[in-house]
């Protein structure tokens, strides 16, 4: 009996000690699952309680490149104000934040930058001149130019709270300050007006400030494009441009190849609701001419529809139309794009085909005669074109969303194929990569001093904003059909042992 009693203490102790091995062997396994998720999607939080964010070498590569060399030909340095006194600064939580940064950029540019400190209440007419109307605004000045900063500036926030932020943006908006004070030629990016065009919200023209561009608005239709225009801008048109006929006397698409044939840069962002067959003749046989087509399906009662992409294997909603894009990484267009190493968010998009007698060639680009045009960002693989309510096509190499077509001799022209794009969830979420694809799109244009590196240094966030919903579909299941079958197995030997022991 004694020996039968041991064999089963020492059996009930062999499965004891193996079902500890396997829950050490679970979780670790599950250790390293997760560890490897965050390391790919960025799943981080920062812990740091006094939340310190030193300026980037990358920051001070970009003043030493495009501001500094201005400065230090001339003895007065660019001025740092503060609308308040220093010690209301400092009692400032926020406020400290963008201090600390400026006071780095003194250490390091002692000669070049200086912080100066102006109570606007005792001081208002000094204030007035400035532009300031608030103790919290921060000037930028050099000479006779300045920038006024509003607090937010230096601060991300969510669309839907405009209180708490997200990230700190302090070294990208002082340094893109500096550079615009110490420009005295900056050129002008205009938005046209007289389509019917519509931004979302300010975040496209904050990111044309951030290139370095003056903004101001301009009517095609009435006036000739300026000679300082360094960048033009449709966004979301809902009226054709016109051409010279019996009822227009001026030709917008004659204007626009005049432009372009000059070395211009033309952006247009439309999206699957822009485009009805037939309603934008003009600029769809301009666009035609640059290699950007866009496909038609009938819809309900026939009546023509542009397809709309949905990617229910990389969407952020459950409808599958809010998509993840995939970024250019291979050829000339991956060359292009290597500083967009983050994920690109965008939704209602419409797809692009290339028009008829565009080839494609070994370097990853479609040319025709003197164009070239470059994607830049595709839909994923397995994403569907549905029109009508149903999927009317489907590519294996996903659906051309953004491209940007270049010709010899002059003219850079990108289309992006969603308005989404550029909305502020998008644009300045501190969390995706649309505004640094764009800036990459603009240095492959030419500017080459934009602030492409410099991106906004996110606060603690305990969401996950680039997780589609497949993705969190997937890791359910794991969590919660996994653990349990494994309990539910274990379980089942244990009993079917103990029975039979």
């Amino acid at each position: 009996m004694a020996g039968t009693a041991s064999k089963k203490v020492l059996r009930h102790g062999g499965v004891t000690l193996a079902l500890t091995a396997l829950a050490v062997a679970a979780v670790v396994l599950l250790n390293a699952i997760v560890t490897s998720l965050a390391l790919r999607y960025g799943w981080f939080i920062n812990m740091n309680p006094t939340l310190l964010y030193p300026v980037t070498d990358t920051c001070y590569g970009y003043l030493d490149s495009y501001v500094m060399p201005q400065v230090k030909s001339s003895a007065e340095p660019i001025r740092i104000i503060f609308c308040d006194d220093e010690e209301e600064i400092r009692a400032s939580d926020t406020q400290t934040f963008v201090l600390n940064t400026a006071e780095e950029l003194v250490a390091r540019y002692p000669e070049q930058v200086r912080i100066e400190y102006l109570n606007v209440w005792e001081h208002p007419s000094i204030a007035r001149s400035y532009g300031v109307t608030a103790s919290t605004s921060v000037v930028v000045a050099y000479g006779a130019s300045s920038r006024v900063c509003t607090l937010a500036d230096f601060f991300v926030f969510s669309v839907d709270d405009s209180q708490t932020p997200l990230a700190y943006n302090g070294e990208k908006r002082l340094a893109v300050a500096m550079k615009a004070v110490v420009s005295t030629d900056a050129p002008v990016c205009y938005f046209m007006l007289n389509h019917g065009e519509s931004l979302p919200d300010y975040s496209l023209m904050y990111a044309a400030t951030d290139a370095g561009y003056m903004v101001n608005y301009l009517d095609t239709l009435s006036f000739d494009i300026p000679d300082d225009c360094g960048l033009l801008i449709s966004c979301n048109p809902t009226q054709d441009f016109t051409t010279e006929d019996s009822v227009s006397g001026y030709s917008e698409i004659d204007r626009l190849e005049a432009y372009l044939a000059g070395g211009g840069k033309f952006m247009l962002f439309v999206s699957a609701d822009t485009f009805a067959a037939g309603s934008f003749g003009n600029l769809e046989a301009f666009l035609e001419n640059w290699g950007v087509t866009f496909d038609h399906a009938p819809g309900a009662g026939g009546v023509e529809e542009c397809f709309s992409i949905r990617d229910t294997g990389h969407a952020l909603t459950t409808d599958g139309y809010t998509i993840l894009g995939k970024v250019a990484d291979t050829g000339r267009p991956g060359e292009l794009m290597a500083p967009v190493t983050g994920t690109v968010r965008l939704g209602n998009a419409t797809g692009i085909s290339f028009a008829e007698g565009y080839t494609a060639a070994s370097d990853g680009t479609w040319q025709k005669g003197d164009y070239t045009l470059l994607p830049l960002l595709r839909s994923y693989p397995g994403a569907e074109a549905w029109a009508g309510g149903r999927p009317v096509a489907r590519t294996q190499d996903g659906f051309p969303l953004m491209t940007l077509t270049q010709r010899a001799g002059g003219g850079d022209m990108l289309v992006c194929s969603s308005v989404d794009y550029v909305t502020e969830d998008a644009m300045q979420s501190g969390i995706y990569d649309n505004e640094t694809l764009l800036l990459a799109a603009l240095a492959a244009m030419g500017k080459d001093d934009t602030p492409l590196h410099l991106v906004s240094q996110p606060f603690s966030d305990d969401t996950i904003h680039i997780m589609t919903t497949a993705q969190a579909r997937r890791i359910t299941v794991c969590l919660t059909v996994i653990p349990s079958a494994v309990v539910a197995a274990v379980g089942l030997v244990v009993l079917i042992r103990r029975k039979f022991a």
